[in-house]
């Protein structure tokens, strides 16, 4: 990780920016700079946590206070995504200084919840449409809104803020676990491409995992379902063939050219960075066996960063943060 430009102390913020757009039918302005600096944010206070050296805390703390005390909207069609997927990054980054470092000053601290609050989690949490949402939280936005809810509410401190996504996960239809994978663990975008099924994955392990941490066990939901999700996953995209259901697939398919009749191969074999984490909780603690998953950890035994055109969509550095000696919780 100390290679990684984005996780370095002298690191250029490409932001901030007063507005971000994410918007199918646009250049979308802001993305990019939100993107970039949440992950570097992360990474610098990550970089802190193992070094000692604050010019990392620093930086992490700039990238922070400049957004928090710019940004004045997310939109477009997309911002669903941006609220979420580079919201949970900003809020991870800043977990991690406030109780490591002391050169986030209150007033600061203050000044970034409110920007969690007031800008990233309304379109986070969005579930009922409007004219400007006309379809929102549907599978991978759904997914990924659960997990930015949910460490939202960790880092405000906010138990019904936690409880919501964690009510998401379970029962909201759209974007739950029963209705993600089924028994056999298909995704319900198995049909439309192997990158959105691997975003959902990882979202929904990242939901896990912050769950976990605050002594709630969602991992286990409906007999491990998600580690049968990860197993088909890494099983097809390993070259292996997989029982395939055409009438299991996500609500509004029809938006995304679905539903479709067979599995699809587009960016099959490209694996996304969304494997140590489950690994490390459904192997490595529990002892269950992940024997597809391990094989592509195995080819790829160090896991990065997302690829520049979906930079900060998952969990940065999987292998450093969530790889554990087996029993190791």
């Amino acid at each position: 990780m100390s290679g990684d430009s984005l996780a370095s102390s002298s690191y250029t913020m490409k932001g901030p920016l007063t507005y971000v757009t994410r918007d199918v039918s646009s250049s979308s302005p802001g993305k990019t700079e939100l993107s970039n600096d949440s992950v570097a944010s992360l990474l610098n206070a990550l970089m802190w946590y193992i070094t000692g050296k604050t010019a990392y805390a620093e930086k992490s703390v700039e990238i922070l206070n400049a957004w928090a005390n710019t940004l004045e909207l997310l939109n477009g069609t997309d911002a669903q995504l941006t609220a979420s997927l580079y919201g949970a990054q900003l809020v991870n980054a800043a977990e991690i200084i406030r109780y490591t470092y002391s050169g986030w000053t209150a007033d600061s601290i203050t000044t970034f919840e409110k920007m969690i609050l007031d800008i990233f989690y309304p379109p986070a949490s969005q579930t009922t449409p409007s004219d400007s949402q006309k379809y929102p939280f549907l599978a991978n936005w759904g997914t990924g809104g659960e997990k930015a809810i949910v460490a939202f509410g960790v880092f405000l401190s906010n138990e019904t803020m936690y409880n919501y996504g964690l009510d998401l996960y379970h029962n909201f239809a759209c974007a739950n676990l029963n209705n993600t994978i089924n028994s056999f663990g298909q995704n319900s975008e198995s049909g439309r491409d192997q990158a959105h099924v691997q975003l959902g994955l990882g979202n929904m392990a990242e939901t896990c995992q912050t769950a976990y941490n605050q002594g709630d066990n969602y991992w286990d939901l409906l007999e491990s379902r998600l580690r049968v999700g990860y197993e088909y996953v890494a099983s097809y995209n390993l070259g292996n063939t997989v029982k395939y259901d055409p009438h299991f697939y996500r609500c509004g398919a029809d938006l995304v050219d679905g539903p479709w009749s067979n599995i699809s191969d587009k960016e099959r074999g490209v694996f996304r960075p969304i494997y140590e984490i489950a690994y490390g909780y459904f192997v490595q603690v529990k002892g269950s066996v992940m024997l597809y998953t391990q094989q592509v950890i195995q080819q790829h035994p160090i896991e990065a960063n997302d690829g520049a055109n979906n930079m900060g969509d998952s969990a940065s550095y999987g292998t450093l943060r969530f790889s554990r000696v087996r029993g190791d919780v």
